[in-house]
C-alpha cells in the first residue's frame, strides 16, 4: 500500500511481434518494492482503549473543568505496553492531572496528581510524582503503580525558602518532621532517575484528539521492516555521537499521509537541534529545525505545519506536506513532539520492534 508523496508508476506497453504477423500476449511487469509502501493505513489498526478514552475526553470537554487551556496526554505509565490517558485541566499552579487506565472495557480513574497541569513519570520505578516550589516552601508527592492503581509512597514538605526571615526550618515526610538527612534519603528514591514530563502534549481540538487516539500507537503495525530498519540505523548512529545529553525521539506523521517520520530532539536547551527524518523513494532524508523552549517542536495537525517558538516569541515554521507557511497561526489541534522516548538502545529497539 503506497500512500506517500506523488509517485508515478510506469506501465509497460504491450509489445507487438514482428514475426509471422502474430501478436504476443504481454507479460505483466511487477513494479519494484517501494520504500513508501506500508502494511496498512493507521485507521485500520485498532486498540481496545481507543473508544473508552474518546468517551472520557468527550465527557471532560462537556464539563465545567474544561477550558481553552486544557490539554491531554497518552503514555504507558504502568509498563504493560498499553497507554494511559492523562487529562490536564489547565496550566495553573494548582492544576492536577487525572490519570485513566483501561480496565476491562472501560477507562477508570487511577490517580490524581501534579502541579501546573503536569507530573513527572519515572519509568524505571513505575512511579509518578511532582514537586511544587512556592516562594518560601516546596511540597510534592510520589506514587507507584501497585495492584491496578497508583498508590502514594510519601508526600514531602520543607520551608527552607523562608530561612532568611528567621522562621524555624522544617522538613516533613508524610506530615511528620524529619531531619534533613532523612528527608534527602526519601527523595533520593525517586528524584535522581530519568524522568519525563507528562500531561500537556495534545490540545483538545477534534483533529488532535483523533490523531492522538488513532495514529500515535499504530506505527509498528503500519511500517514495513525495511522502513523500521532505516530509522533504527539512523537513531543508532545519533546515539553513538559524543556529548549527547538528554536526547529523545518520537515517531510522528508530519504530513498526515500514513507514512510516519521520526523527530529527534538532541536536548532540552533552547539551542538544541531538532532533526526530522522522512522517507523518499531513494532513501531516508533529513531536515534540520530549531527547537521550542523545551527541546521539541510543535505540530499543527490541521495545517500540516510544524513549528518552534523561542524565548523571544519568534516562530519558525516548516512543512513537508507542501503547506503554505506564510501567515501561519496555530489551530486548536496541535501537539508537542520529539520527546516521547528518551534516546536509548532499549527504546529504539522497542519503538521499531
Amino acid at each position: 500500500m503506497n500512500i506517500k508523496k506523488n509517485t508515478t508508476l510506469l506501465v509497460t506497453a504491450a509489445a507487438l511481434s514482428a514475426f509471422t504477423g502474430c501478436s504476443e500476449t504481454p507479460k505483466a511487469v511487477e513494479p519494484p518494492p517501494s520504500l513508501l509502501d506500508v502494511n496498512s493505513a493507521p485507521s485500520d489498526v485498532t486498540f481496545d482503549w481507543q473508544q473508552p478514552f474518546k468517551m472520557i475526553i468527550s465527557s471532560f470537554k462537556n464539563s465545567d473543568r474544561y477550558s481553552d487551556d486544557s490539554m491531554f496526554d497518552l503514555c504507558d505509565l504502568t509498563g504493560d505496553d498499553i497507554p494511559e490517558l492523562v487529562l490536564s485541566p489547565s496550566s495553573g499552579a494548582s492544576s492536577q492531572c487525572d490519570v485513566y487506565m483501561l480496565i476491562g472495557d472501560t477507562a477508570d480513574l487511577i490517580a490524581t496528581t501534579g502541579a501546573y497541569g503536569t507530573f513527572q513519570f519515572i519509568p524505571s520505578q513505575t512511579a509518578i510524582g511532582f514537586s511544587y516550589d512556592g516562594e518560601s516552601f516546596s511540597t510534592g508527592e510520589y506514587l507507584t503503580f501497585k495492584e491496578g492503581s497508583f498508590n502514594k509512597e510519601f508526600d514531602f514538605y520543607n520551608n527552607s525558602g523562608s530561612a532568611s526571615s528567621g522562621t524555624t526550618i522544617r522538613y516533613e515526610i508524610n506530615s511528620n518532621e524529619v531531619t534533613l538527612a532523612k528527608y534527602e534519603e526519601y527523595l533520593h528514591l525517586y528524584r535522581d532517575f530519568v524522568t519525563a514530563q507528562i500531561g500537556r502534549k495534545y490540545t483538545m481540538g477534534d483533529s488532535a484528539v483523533n490523531y492522538a487516539l488513532y495514529n500515535t500507537e499504530c506505527w509498528n503495525a503500519v511500517m514495513k521492516d525495511d522502513q523500521k530498519q532505516l530509522y533504527k540505523e539512523k537513531l543508532d548512529s545519533i546515539l553513538a555521537e559524543p556529548d549527547l545529553n538528554d536526547a529523545a525521539f518520537e515517531i510522528v506523521d508530519l504530513d498526515v499521509n500514513g507514512v510516519p517520520e521520526v523527530v529527534v530532539s538532541t536536548g532540552i536547551l533552547d539551542d538544541s537541534q531538532v532533526r526530522v527524518f522522512y522517507l523518499e523513494e531513494d532513501g531516508i532524508k533529513e531536515l534540520d529545525t530549531t527547537c521550542d523552549t523545551d527541546g521539541g517542536i510543535h505540530f499543527d495537525i490541521n495545517a500540516k505545519i510544524f513549528y518552534a517558538t523561542n524565548f523571544d516569541g519568534n516562530v519558525q515554521c516548516w512543512s513537508i506536506a507542501g503547506s503554505d507557511i506564510s501567515g501561519f497561526k496555530p489551530s486548536d489541534s496541535t501537539m508537542l513532539c520529539g520527546r516521547k522516548y528518551p534516546l536509548t538502545s532499549e527504546n529504539i529497539e522497542k519503538a521499531f520492534s
